[in-house]
């Protein structure tokens, strides 16, 4: 049963929360032992309340689940784990997260809050909203830096999170893309008012703001001016991710995709690097 809790718990998500971060990263903070305790321990709190919306949406969806190839197999879908463990599980882990986020400052507990409020609200009926469902999905990665960023109190840059929104919105849009794609329309309510001509359109315009925006963080907003050299591995990775969508043979999920394919997986790996490296020695 632990097995089963923790596969539900859905730890490979917990990538997305390495935003938490950011603020830590771009501020230079990363030096300083006490602002990276503070930061890890944002980043549990995210694991955990993400985690606890994962186990309430998969009782939520249950019926739904089991008519998706993939999404079947899931703990509640497939009745390896019972519907009721799943949203005790899911209250404690919630319950938990909020009250942690407390012990730190009210205004990062007021974005958790806001954070899980917002999820509930998109796993009972936000996810049915068409364009509504993307920019939730997006809104989620901004809370994430802002959470970060009250933590150790520094201020984030209006750039980072314009950047971090469009993409959040790039890789919402491909998602929904290849769920149409591999599972039909039938598999989630909101595909029913999206059409492939559409999300390629959505992800077309969202490209070019991406590089555009990056292009001036890097020249004009940005901690150092070698953030320049950091524009080719951007396009390499934004122009993979479009590869593997067009090959219509990649995982729906973004953060399964990124885990499978190596290329992408490393040209994440070298950027963060390499920022850190700039950081460092600028």
């Amino acid at each position: 049963m632990f097995l089963i809790i923790l596969k539900a718990l859905r730890p490979k998500q917990w990538i997305k929360n390495l935003l938490v971060f950011a603020p830590l990263i771009f501020s230079r903070e990363f030096l300083n032992p006490d602002s990276v305790k503070l930061a890890a321990t944002v980043f549990g709190i995210f694991c955990a309340t993400a985690s606890g919306i994962y186990l309430l949406n998969d009782v939520l969806d249950r019926t739904a689940d089991r008519q998706h190839p993939l999404k079947k197999e899931r703990a509640v879908a497939s009745g390896k784990l019972p519907a009721k463990a799943a949203i005790i599980a899911s209250v404690i882990l919630l319950a938990g997260g909020l009250l942690l986020s407390t012990q730190i400052n009210a205004v990062l507990a007021g974005i958790v809050g806001g954070y899980i409020v917002l999820q509930i609200g998109y796993s009972i009926f936000l996810k049915h909203l068409v364009i509504i469902d993307l920019l939730v999905i997006s809104t989620g990665f901004i809370l994430r830096i802002f959470a970060g960023g009250v933590a150790i109190g520094v201020a984030i840059s209006s750039w980072l999170l314009a950047i971090t929104f469009l993409l959040a919105l790039l890789l919402a849009a491909g998602k929904r893309l290849r769920e149409i794609e591999t599972a039909g329309k039938s598999s989630r309510k909101v595909l029913a008012n999206y059409s492939p001509r559409f999300l390629q359109t959505t992800i077309q315009i969202l490209l070019p703001a991406i590089l555009v925006s990056y292009l001036f963080y890097s020249f004009q907003a940005s901690e150092s001016p070698h953030f320049i050299f950091t524009v080719p591995i951007v396009v390499y990775g934004l122009l993979r991710y479009l590869f593997l969508i067009d090959k219509k043979s990649a995982n729906e999920n973004p953060t399964d995709l990124l885990l499978e394919d190596k290329p992408l997986f490393v040209s994440v790996i070298f950027w963060g690097i390499s920022i850190i490296a700039i950081l460092s020695f600028a």
